[in-house]
């Protein structure tokens, strides 16, 4: 049987993908690339916005009749399968819970059931040189516009695979020819809550595997990220392989929004923390959240949120406009007109492209060591990330090869320069 896999949303979703994709070609089944080839089409999801929801009813659409077998997973199969059916009645939902027995449960639904935890996607290279490691799922949090607390587990429940077998599996990935390694998660930050261990202790376990390869951490919440920052800092210091790259979701830099949001800091913690990693490693890149539009934001709570990022020169900004999400409680609230919400997502976004712009420009005229990570953007010229996690783009390079390039200009997205060595 061939098969094909769509993936909408985050890095744990792309994770879940490959494993599905492993489980299945274990099974004896063939990957191809076209949905129109295919036998069996799996569809995973995202329910994080209305605009995730709308690309997975319109590619069910586009894909579904009687000749193939539609299968749906991801996080809309438990926050809105209503939604799923619709668009395509004969669709079968394996909910999240069932990635790792994905090729046993074709012909039935699954609900209920915890995830095992024992399998991890392997390293195949089929793609590129880039490894993904799920670690963990679940969330300390309990925020009130947060859709993925209901299909993956969140209110303090967290489940985080072994760290020896996570160890293991990037060893045979870094053996096979992965030269960067991405651990993702729900809450990365909260990795090992629920085993007495943390974060820090896998990347020391990691960095004690041979070879040169990068390491990059996935999202890390304020709250969590504050028990062990110290040592993260301590740990990033002693060993080049881990990239300088914080993702920190601050989602508003107004204190009487996050209380609205249930975010349980204040937007202090946040810049504390922010400060404290320049200080070690001023030409790191941070990038945040933020949602704007939330209900219960005012223009003087959005000029809070606006001002924090120019105060802290946050390197990249993911600009939200809110979105309910259905058995959430920011959707019960009283919603932001949707005009309001786009002229303030247009100004974050303008506003948050000019920080990038000037924080790229103070890497003009240096020489960094990075890695040939994939083709440039639109297929010209080759992508290098630097140890911030930077991407240059450059005209000739190999792919997978260790460089130095020298930086010539910059972007707001990216900096432009020439392999040197």
């Amino acid at each position: 049987m061939k098969f094909y896999v769509e993936t909408l949303g985050c890095w744990l979703n792309k994770a879940d993908s490959e494993l599905i994709a492993q489980r299945l070609a274990a099974a004896g089944h063939e990957r191809v690339r076209d949905p129109g080839e295919a036998d069996l089409v799996v569809l995973n999801t995202c329910a994080v916005r209305q605009e995730a929801e709308e690309s997975a009813v319109r590619f069910l659409k586009r894909v579904g009749n009687s000749e193939k077998r539609i299968v749906a997973s991801g996080c809309l199969v438990k926050v809105k399968p209503s939604r799923l059916r619709e668009a395509y009645p004969d669709v079968v939902l394996i909910d999240l819970n069932g990635i790792e027995e994905f090729d046993a449960l074709l012909n039935s639904s699954i609900t209920g059931r915890e995830r095992p935890m024992k399998i991890l996607p392997e390293f195949t290279g089929a793609r590129n040189h880039i490894h993904v490691v799920p670690i963990q799922v679940g969330c300390m949090g309990n925020c009130a516009f947060c859709a993925t607390k209901l299909a993956r587990g969140g209110m303090g429940w967290v489940k985080s695979y072994d760290l020896e077998a996570v160890v293991s599996n990037v060893r045979r990935a870094v053996q096979r020819g992965a030269r960067e390694i991405y651990l993702t998660g729900q809450e990365t930050s909260a990795y090992g809550r629920d085993k007495g261990y943390d974060l820090v202790d896998l990347l020391e376990s990691i960095l004690r595997i041979d070879g040169r390869f990068f390491i990059r951490m996935g999202m890390m919440e304020p709250l969590e990220l504050d028990r062990f920052l110290d040592r993260l800092i301590d740990v990033v210091k002693s060993d080049w392989r881990i990239y300088r790259f914080f993702h920190i979701p601050v989602q508003s830099g107004s204190d009487r929004v996050l209380k609205i949001m249930r975010r349980k800091y204040e937007a202090s913690l946040f810049r504390e923390e922010v400060m404290k990693i320049r200080r070690a490693f001023p030409d790191s890149t941070i990038a945040t959240d933020i949602i704007v539009g939330h209900p219960g934001e005012g223009e003087e709570d959005f000029m809070e949120s606006l001002q924090l990022i120019k105060e802290l020169e946050i390197d990249k900004v993911h600009v939200a406009r809110f979105s309910p999400r259905p058995g959430t409680e920011a959707a019960a609230m009283k919603q932001i007109p949707d005009a309001v919400k786009k002229a303030r997502s247009k100004l974050m976004s303008e506003e948050a492209l000019k920080v990038s712009l000037a924080r790229n420009k103070k890497f003009i005229g240096g020489t960094f060591n990075g890695i040939v990570s994939q083709p440039g953007y639109r297929g010209r010229g080759f992508m290098v990330r630097i140890g911030n996690y930077r991407p240059v783009i450059v005209e000739k390079a190999s792919l997978s090869t260790f460089v130095t390039v020298s930086v010539d200009d910059a972007t707001p997205i990216h900096l432009m320069g020439r392999v040197v060595d």
